[in-house]
Formats: C-alpha cells, sequence, structure tokens
C-alpha cells in the first residue's frame, strides 16, 4: 500500500537532506524540503507540557483550549486530535496533488519531538528514521552551524544533542509497520540496496540508479553545503568527524564528553559501539584537549519546567478547597 505522506525524522545534520534528495529523484514523489508543518499543530493542543514558549501564556492558552474542547466537542481530545490531523492531511495532498507526485515526503529532522503524534495524527503516514553517528553529527553541527569563539556556542542545539538521540531509540523499538529506521553510514555505503527497500516501504515502483542524484535544489532549510558539493553519496564522509577531531583540541574534546554523555546503552540502541567509538578517538586524540572546554560549558542546562499560570493554579485551590467543603 501506498502513503501519500513520508515524514523523514532524524537529528539534524545526519544526512536526511542527501536522503530526500536521492529519493525525490523518483518521477513520483514530491520532496519540498522541510515543512516543519507538523510541529505547531501538535504543539498548539500540548504546548506547556512540551516547554513550547509563547509570547502569551502558554498555560494559559492550554487551559482555554482544554475548556473549549470538553464543552463544545463531544468526542473530546480525540475528536480534536482527529480533526488536526485531517487538516494537516488536506494541507499535504493538495501540495501533492498539485506537483502531480504520488508520494509527498516532508523532511523536517526536528519531527523527533513528535514522533508518535505523527502516527497518530495521520495513521496511513510513513516514517523513516535515519540514524547517524552522533559524534558525527556534532562534528557537522560544529562545522557547519556554530561560531565556535563564543561561549556556550552549542546551547540553540541542546534538544538536537541531547533529546534527539532518546527519542529517536525509543521510537525504534514501537512495533509499529508504518516505521522504518535506518543507519546513514549503510545508506551511503550501499545506496542502492537501501533505497531499493524504502521504495519498497513506502509503495513506490522500483527505480534504480536514485543515488547518482546530480545537482541537488539549493533550499533555505536543510543541507547547505555537503549534498551540493557531490552528485552522489560520498563513503569518506563517515570518518570526517576524526579528521576534524584529530586537529581540533576542543572538538575532540566535545565528542568524548557527547560520547561519555549519550552512554554505552544510548548508542548501543542507536546502532553504535561505545568501546569501537572510544578507541577511535583514542586514536586521534590531539594535544591540549585536558585544557578544552567541556560539554556541560557549551550546552545550556535542562531548561526549567514550564510554570503554570496564576489563573490555572488558582483554579486547582478553588477544586480542592471545594471538595475539602463537600467531604466536611
Amino acid at each position: 500500500m501506498t502513503s501519500s505522506v513520508v515524514f523523514i525524522v532524524s537529528q539534524p545534520r545526519a544526512g536526511s537532506t542527501l536522503l530526500q534528495t536521492m529519493l525525490s529523484r523518483h518521477g513520483e514523489v514530491h520532496a519540498p524540503g522541510e515543512a516543519w508543518l507538523m510541529l505547531p499543530l501538535v504543539h498548539a493542543i500540548s504546548g506547556s507540557r512540551r516547554d513550547v514558549q509563547s509570547p502569551y501564556d502558554q498555560c494559559l492558552a492550554d487551559d482555554a483550549v482544554g475548556e473549549f474542547v470538553r464543552e463544545n466537542l463531544s468526542g473530546g481530545w480525540s475528536e480534536m486530535q482527529a480533526e488536526i490531523g485531517r487538516a494537516a492531511a488536506r494541507i499535504y495532498e493538495a501540495a501533492r496533488v498539485r506537483a502531480g507526485a504520488k508520494v509527498l515526503i516532508d523532511k523536517t529532522p526536528r519531527y523527533y519531538w513528535i514522533i508518535e503524534d505523527l502516527l497518530s495524527l495521520i495513521p496511513d503516514c510513513r516514517i523513516i528514521l535515519l540514524r547517524r553517528n552522533p559524534l558525527a553529527v556534532l562534528s557537522s553541527i560544529m562545522e557547519t552551524w556554530t561560531r565556535r569563539t563564543r561561549v556556550g556556542f552549542l546551547k540553540d542545539y541542546r534538544g538536537d544533542l541531547l533529546e534527539a538521540p532518546a527519542r529517536v531509540a525509543a521510537a525504534m523499538s514501537i512495533q509499529d509497520d508504518r516505521i522504518v529506521s535506518l543507519r546513514y553510514e549503510d545508506l551511503v555505503r550501499d545506496p542502492g540496496q537501501h533505497l531499493m527497500q524504502l521504495q519498497s516501504f513506502i509503495g513506490l515502483r522500483a527505480v534504480d540508479g536514485l543515488q547518482h542524484y546530480g545537482s541537488a535544489e539549493r533550499r533555505a532549510y536543510g543541507d547547505p553545503n555537503g549534498v551540493h558539493q557531490h552528485d552522489a553519496a560520498q563513503v569518506d564522509s563517515i570518518d570526517k568527524y576524526l579528521r576534524r577531531a584529530a586537529t581540533r583540541a576542543t572538538d575532540w574534546r566535545l565528542m568524548d564528553d557527547y560520547r561519555r554523555h549519550l552512554g554505552r546503552d544510548l548508542l548501543q540502541r542507536l546502532g553504535y559501539d561505545d568501546d569501537a567509538l572510544k578507541r577511535q578517538l583514542d586514536a586521534v586524540k590531539p594535544i591540549g584537549t585536558a585544557l578544552a572546554p567541556t560539554l556541560s560549558s557549551q550546552v545550556c542546562p535542562r531548561p526549567a519546567e514550564p510554570r503554570r499560570s496564576v489563573i490555572r493554579l488558582r483554579r486547582m485551590a478553588a477544586d480542592v478547597v471545594t471538595k475539602w467543603g463537600k467531604a466536611a
């Protein structure tokens, strides 16, 4: 069965642009880049519980929406979620039809926040979980997006580094035939085989040669460099992070701290061996790593739990007082 909407979910800088670009060469695929469409839709009904920042009181907004749903929708939250899912599906469908395609691929890595919501809101979707060695992801983020002279230069990527791996690993354990998992390293080593498997998973007619994508379309979001410098997947990208670690003491220290932070169990669940990663890093360790800044100094700590609005607290207190009064 063909799914008209496919999501590629991963850590940012994990190769999602490359994968989408190769799949987009299929004549039945429309790949508009990163839509980010589902994030605001999902968070519109659970913003405070997910620590979403808004210019208004998010807790108050959640209360108001909840009250509206309880009083006006006979199906409650399930009806609300179904309607949001149908609205999203109609938007994707309009884009797909306009492009004359059979399948639309939304490549938004930060859907790692809402993987289970995607399955619930758009039941006929397919999700490709793309994993990459997290140390290579960190290296690519530093190379591509950060100014490394700034203190705390990784703080803007806290979720991408510290939340995404665990969320992707958790999604891998979901027993659902709408989800498939693929390692970046396996993809670039044998793109032909894995692209064939993905076409079957999506429900596309089999087309060979998608790995030779030619020139990639430039977009506002996605890989700004690597995918445009080549016309096919590059195997040497797998160990590029080690070459950076060997020449930059700061990068080596951050990568080794990151490995320790993620831990043996999570790395194994993602498909990577902690001992092997340690040996590889130790083999290229440069001078000066003991003086380099630590990961904890560059990534801001876990944000505080979202505050509850005064109105919400007053409502809870009033309900407690009412119950006590009735009991007396």
